[in-house]
């Protein structure tokens, strides 16, 4: 199977906030080196079944994701002492077909016995308690298939995305922060204008109390040209894409802050900003063009890291 095949296979791009799906095997070799070996390993064991008639076609990528979302799923909570819960999760994850799970749980081993230290040796040991003879064979099968026994990973090597999201997440908060500071400090300068300012000339516009309780007004008729100004003038302005209710809800800076960081980073980063904040109502992006919404986003947000063809094939890989 090739690998575009096996990426219109792929059930989703984000397993979760623990890993993010890699597109192909030389992505999954640039991140995680050790993934070259337990690639070539399944590679080989494909080319077993088909010289013994085994029906298994392995999706190399796929399996390969599964492994490591359970892997980071496993270092970054607590295991359970189940193996039920893994096995699910790999069934969720490879469209319930069983023969792939145990293929899955099979990598994952292998990847555990080449990672130092007591937490891997406990999980290595949770997933191949009290198995049956069947899979017993193929871990063993698949050991053999490996040209290396080096170890090559380390737990933090399972966890790059979680930390990735909580530089992200705190990139956001001091971004948010330092905006309020100055949303802060605006309003200060403003308040201080107001109060040192001499004399306020109101136009027949107005409440009474706004007008007749100021004792430092002057009253003057409105010219026409002054009334049609003011209709006409826009309430304050944000990204054109935000939906009324995020102008309802308050979270117009908030939605603004999300998007104006995920713009120093990736394509990729900014897509599921957007599609997170479409989700949940907050913009309206999905049917936009991607040239007009890139072009928006640069006028809004300043000019992006990336070209406009990298932001059209982020979104052309989501829709894949």
């Amino acid at each position: 199977m090739t690998q575009e095949n096996e990426q219109t296979m792929r059930p989703r791009e984000l397993h979760s906030d623990y890993y993010r799906d890699r597109w192909t095997e030389r992505e999954l070799c640039r991140d995680f080196p050790g993934d070259a070996v337990l690639i070539d390993g399944l590679h080989t064991m494909q080319t077993h079944f088909w010289h013994n008639n085994v029906p298994i076609e392995i999706p190399i990528v796929r399996v390969m994701n599964t492994a490591h979302y359970l892997a980071a799923y496993m270092f970054a909570t607590t295991c359970s002492g189940d193996q039920t819960e893994y096995e699910a999760l790999a069934s969720m994850s490879l469209g319930r077909d069983r023969r792939l799970c145990k293929v899955a749980i099979i990598v994952l081993a292998a990847m555990l016995e080449r990672t130092d230290g007591f937490r891997a040796r406990q999980c290595r040991t949770l997933l191949l308690d009290n198995r049956d003879p069947d899979f017993d064979e193929g871990v063993t099968l698949y050991d053999r298939f490996l040209k290396s026994a080096e170890k090559r990973f380390a737990e933090e090597d399972f966890l790059i995305d979680t930390q990735q999201l909580i530089k992200q997440v705190n990139e956001q908060k001091e971004i948010i922060e330092q905006q309020s500071q100055e949303i802060q400090t605006l309003k200060y300068t403003i308040t201080t204008m107001e109060n040192q300012k001499p004399q306020t000339i109101v136009y027949n516009y107005g409440t009474y109390n706004d007008i007749h309780d100021n004792p430092n007004s002057t009253i003057y008729a409105c010219p026409e040209s002054d009334k049609q100004e003011q209709d006409t003038t826009s309430i304050t302005e944000h990204f054109c894409h935000i939906t009324q209710k995020c102008v309802n809800e308050n979270r117009v800076e908030a939605v603004e802050a999300e998007i104006r960081a995920a713009c120093k980073g990736t394509a990729e980063g900014l897509w599921r900003t957007l599609w997170d904040n479409e989700n949940l109502g907050y913009v309206e992006v999905q049917h936009i063009d991607a040239t007009k919404l890139y072009g928006d986003i640069e006028n809004r947000f300043g000019k992006l890291p990336f070209k406009e063809r990298q932001f059209r094939a982020a979104r052309n890989k989501r829709n894949v």
